[in-house]
């Protein structure tokens, strides 16, 4: 599956559907040995203290085999991928990688991208960035930028073309 399917919402892929559902049926019948629902993935969730994504239920519903419910929901496309999750289990299970498999199920399914996804993924492509270089206002009014208050320069990539290659190419390896 490559980075064009996931913008343009190609044909569904049968091939990568039975994978992806090989896939979280194997982490179904793994996890319940291994998590016990001590919640600290959801304590360091980015996306929980935002969007209300809970990674530690998104474990429990796969223990159910809730699938279907979780790939129709938007909760799965909030995940910000910072991999903290994974970082505070002491069972170093990852709901980062499962909530990646449902992603990739629900387009390999057919579903649609929300917008704001969607946008990002084209704004890293085109931009190398998920967003523009911003300044910031102090509260005095005054702007600064990055180099004011002492951070580096944000670097893009020097070969578009290349750097969305590099990116297709990681779209199509196995998670």
């Amino acid at each position: 599956m490559g980075i064009l399917d996931l913008t343009s919402m190609g044909e569904p892929q049968v091939d990568v559907k039975r994978e992806i559902i090989g896939q979280l049926e194997r982490l179904q019948d793994e996890i319940p040995e291994y998590c016990y629902q001590c919640a600290k993935c959801t304590s360091g969730c980015e996306a929980h203290r935002l969007l209300e994504l809970e990674p530690h239920r998104i474990i429990a519903l796969l223990k159910r085999g809730l699938i279907d419910e979780m790939v129709n929901s938007d909760i799965i496309w909030t995940c910000m991928s910072c991999f903290k999750c994974w970082e505070r289990c002491p069972q170093k299970i990852a709901p980062v990688e499962i909530l990646f498999l449902l992603k990739n199920y629900a387009v390999a399914l057919g579903k649609q991208i929300p917008g704001n996804y969607t946008a990002a993924l084209q704004s890293v492509l085109s931009k190398g960035l998920i967003q523009d270089v911003k300044t910031i206002s102090t509260r005095t009014g005054e702007t600064k930028s990055r180099r004011d208050v002492g951070l580096p320069e944000i670097t893009k990539p020097v070969d578009p073309v290349k750097f969305q290659a590099l990116i297709s190419k990681m779209a199509v390896e196995k998670i």
